[in-house]
């Protein structure tokens, strides 16, 4: 990068400004409502404002990071409309690089999406998706382009696609990551379904949900704090309320509970940790992961994780389709080799250790395994599929 292009920042991926994205989700705003207050505003206070669409625009970009707020114009319709200081909404984060009280971290969004072997086929083809491997499985993979960050997606041959979106963010607090991740959340499963439909010609894919894994690589926590930080990381939703119908949950609500719970402690059965003390805390859950590497050299490596989930999710994708077409009262239909002797060396293969496989990477399979409940979905799915054909 030449030294210009490390001036201006360009070449670096944008860093999202949670505290914008955080205020204005907690007041139940689009983007283009946002703006609308702006120019309401401009008009109370005297201001010379862009036009509208203007405004919406330079909204979007400086939540998304891709311009600071400089503008003083702009810098006083954020503090009246979100009736707050400078200090509080650009002192912590405001041209993406984080400081010392940030939290530094990388978002990895994986979303499964159950096709089938026809439309995956399809799919392979037009998206120009080359072979690829996850460990053990192979797979068709390609780039794919997203606004937000890093995304490549994973095909595998049992007719699940994956989505794997990688964004490097730089977050006041939880409660800030919290509500981005609610939000995001929608969007990312609604840009999946349309961008599959539109590829394979088809309206039957449909994302229904979202898992989500946070690396974390800088820190502003540190003893009981970061334990405590790193299990939050792992359920950020607890910090939520249920907000309203107008409005969303609340941030200064979200921020509060984050304090407490900083500061008496946070505990849950449903969180599986894992680590070696001293090179690394891990924490899974239902909700998702989080993973602090305190010695690099030595932890686990990033890619682990990913392949870890990337297999996790498609195989819990397949089982829930036929899952899904047991309960609505059809036996399930699966491609002949993908039936239950399938399952169940695959079962075999994610549940038995391995003979080179570290210690670490063998605590996190298993605390994947267990909180995400893909062990009991296998052995379900392979019962199914075999009372199906009567053997």
């Amino acid at each position: 990068m030449s030294s210009d292009a490390a001036a201006t920042g360009e070449g670096k991926r944008p860093t999202p400004n949670l505290v914008l994205i955080g205020r204005r989700q907690a007041k139940g705003w689009g983007r283009d409502r946002l703006a609308r207050e702006f120019e309401r505003l401009g008009r109370q206070l005297e201001l010379t404002t862009p036009e509208l669409s203007a405004m919406a625009k330079a909204i979007y970009r400086h939540e998304t990071g891709r311009a600071a707020v400089r503008d003083e114009v702009y810098v006083q319709l954020y503090c009246a409309a979100f009736e707050a200081t400078p200090h509080e909404l650009f002192g912590t984060l405001s041209t993406g690089a984080a400081n010392r009280q940030s939290c530094g971290l990388t978002s990895h969004k994986f979303v499964p999406v159950h096709l089938g072997p026809e439309l995956l086929s399809t799919l392979i083809e037009r998206a120009n998706l080359v072979p690829g491997s996850v460990q053990w499985a192979d797979c068709h993979v390609g780039q794919v382009e997203h606004p937000a960050g890093h995304c490549e997606l994973y095909a595998f041959p049992w007719g699940v696609a994956v989505f794997h979106l990688a964004e490097e963010l730089s977050v006041p607090n939880i409660a800030s990551l919290a509500l981005w991740r609610r939000q995001t959340y929608r969007e990312t499963r609604q840009w999946a379904t349309e961008w599959l439909c539109e590829r394979t010609g088809s309206d039957t894919p449909i994302a229904h949900y979202v898992l989500s894994a946070y690396w974390l690589h800088e820190s502003p926590w540190s003893g009981q704090d970061l334990d405590t930080a790193m299990r939050l990381l792992s359920m950020p939703r607890v910090l939520l309320d249920r907000g309203t119908d107008e409005t969303g949950p609340s941030l200064h609500h979200a921020e509060l509970v984050e304090q407490t719970l900083l500061r008496e402690g946070f505990h849950d059965s449903r969180i599986d940790e894992f680590g070696i003390r001293g090179l690394s805390i891990g924490c899974a859950s239902w909700a998702g992961l989080s993973y602090y590497p305190q010695a690099a050299g030595r932890a686990l490596q990033m890619s682990d994780l990913i392949d870890c989930e990337l297999l996790v999710q498609a195989l819990w994708c397949y089982c829930h389709r036929v899952h899904e077409q047991v309960e609505q009262g059809c036996d399930p239909v699966v491609p002949p080799e993908y039936g239950w002797r399938w399952i169940r060396a695959v079962r075999s293969r994610l549940t038995m250790a391995r003979p080179q496989e570290t210690a670490q990477h063998a605590a996190m399979r298993r605390a994947v395994l267990e909180t995400s409940e893909l062990g009991k979905h296998l052995t379900t799915a392979l019962e199914l599929l075999r009372d199906t054909i009567g053997e």
